[in-house]
């Protein structure tokens, strides 16, 4: 079989794609009546092909990373695609131990994402795997390692991860008309609901009853990175091990105080009760996501630690309320320099609506195109914030819209006596959760990123935007966050087009 055919069924949205994956499928499946010994005959590649082919059927694939063209031993994100260019660079100055020292971090970096997204589709498996998971990492490892710098080129093109915008939708929906509508509405929505970020702590306070949670083992003074002597690549992207990644998220992790006016308004663990099953959040279990992730800024690439937190919905308010649904999630990023300084914050729903900057007093808000038409741009609703506050962070939240009201700095003794532990966990576990019934593990996101059944009415609104079901859940990797513009969480180069550093004096 081609490995062309097999690298084409990568690209989800193609309409005509899905005809060529379902005679994909036909083949694989008397493919997939091989004995052992027929498997072990087979080539490395077309191990991988066998089982990509077995995760098509089965409905488990991993939506968080691109699948690379002629490459099914690596996947790619957004950071993928930079990072190749910079491979690029490097090999057009004719840096050559530069160059394939990059490559070869590169090349890692698309490798841990294809082993990281792979091994929860074959924990997702409802059936034995045809290739088992030591032959397939053992495949995936030797055809990694034998990629050299003149195949930079090929790969490089095969690189691609495809936009979260749809433009048949825009085009169709009349979007240069139509955004109109959606910039006024967003602006009405600012009007309602930023003026809270004005109020004194005192004035938050007395405004409602706050249930107050705090991950144990926050409120350490935050580490400086380089003392601590975390592993780094060629890029300067940190390495961490589990333990120093958790280590780092406890430093980092903000403190909630949540309005709190029914059970939709209490965070907890998102749990599955059986294969394809309605997702639901076992409210006994107060659970903080984390994820690390990295971002190229005042041109270098520094991390960033994301936080999440699940509730069971977003209740209705009123009879046709387009906002309303089933869970929620309010995701909180903060980005640090390479020593662990916090530079600014940035904050969206799980859907990627109301994007929210919260920068320190250290870097400036640049001119953005976006601050001379009607796209939406950099909002900071809070001002600047000091740099101690964004390390050791509380977010009010809103009961309901569960909408973010205000970032205060922690009083972390005063806080801790009064507050609901909150345990932390790799956002990654969403991925393959385990079955109530006991028959497996399924992730909480379906084949597109999606999280099944947390459609919103404002899709039917809101279409014309281009967004691929808006007010839905999704998927890290999914979150297109500007109804009028086009913006991704994800983009590493996202921040640095409003904000910057000084110029040295």
């Amino acid at each position: 079989m081609p490995d062309t055919m097999i690298a084409r069924c990568t690209h989800w949205r193609l309409g005509q794609v899905f005809v060529l994956c379902a005679l994909l499928l036909l083949v694989g499946c008397a493919t997939a009546q091989q004995t052992p010994d027929d498997i072990a005959t087979l080539s490395c590649i077309e191990k991988l092909q066998l089982a990509d082919i077995q995760v098509i059927g089965s409905d488990v694939r991993n939506a968080s990373v691109a699948k690379v063209e002629e490459y099914p031993f690596l996947r790619a994100n957004r950071n993928s695609v930079l990072m190749g260019q910079q491979v690029g660079a490097a090999l057009d100055r004719d840096d050559e131990v530069l160059a394939s020292e990059l490559f070869a971090d590169w090349v890692t970096q698309m490798r841990v994402l294809d082993r990281t997204a792979r091994k929860s589709e074959m924990r997702n498996l409802s059936v034995k795997p045809v290739v088992t998971v030591s032959e397939q990492e053992a495949c995936a490892n030797s055809l990694a390692g034998a990629l050299e710098t003149d195949d930079f080129a090929q790969l490089s093109d095969a690189v691609f991860v495809p936009d979260d915008y749809l433009d048949f939708q825009r085009v169709s929906g009349l979007y240069p008309l139509t955004a109109f509508p959606a910039y006024f509405g967003y602006e009405a929505w600012k009007r309602d609901n930023l003026q809270t970020f004005t109020l004194s702590e005192d004035d938050l306070q007395e405004s409602s009853d706050w249930l107050i949670y705090a991950p144990s083992g926050a409120g350490a003074k935050p580490a400086n990175i380089r003392a601590v002597n975390i592993s780094q690549d060629q890029f300067g992207r940190l390495l961490p091990t589990a333990a120093e990644l958790e280590a780092l998220a406890q430093q980092y992790a903000p403190r909630l105080r949540i309005d709190t006016r029914s059970d939709s308004d209490l965070i907890g663990l998102p749990t599955l009760q059986s294969r394809h099953a309605r997702s639901e959040v076992d409210l006994s279990k107060p659970v903080m996501f984390y994820r690390l992730s990295h971002t190229y800024f005042g041109g270098e690439w520094v991390p960033q630690l994301v936080y999440s937190v699940w509730f069971p919905e977003r209740p209705k308010v009123g009879f046709l309320d387009i906002l309303a649904g089933h869970l929620d999630a309010l995701i909180w990023r903060v980005t640090l320099t390479r020593d662990g300084a916090p530079i600014m914050a940035d904050s969206i729903h799980g859907c990627g609506c109301y994007h929210m900057f919260f920068p320190t007093s250290g870097v400036k808000r640049l001119h953005a195109p976006e601050d001379d038409d009607i796209r939406e741009t950099a909002e900071t609703p809070a001002g600047f914030l000091e740099a101690e506050t964004l390390a050791q962070p509380v977010l009010w939240i809103d009961d309901t819209s569960h909408y973010l009201l205000a970032v205060t700095q922690a009083d972390t003794q005063g806080e801790r006596s009064s507050a609901i532990p909150v345990v932390l966990q790799p956002e990654e576990s969403l991925t393959s959760l385990p079955l109530a019934d006991g028959t497996g593990y399924a992730s909480l996101y379906d084949n597109d990123g999606f999280i099944p059944g947390t459609d919103r009415l404002e899709r039917f609104i809101l279409w014309p935007m281009g967004i691929e079901r808006p007010g839905a859940m999704r998927q890290w990797g999914h979150h297109a966050t500007a109804f009028v513009g086009r913006r991704h969480f994800d983009d590493p180069l996202m921040l640095g087009r409003y904000f910057g550093f000084p110029a040295p004096d």
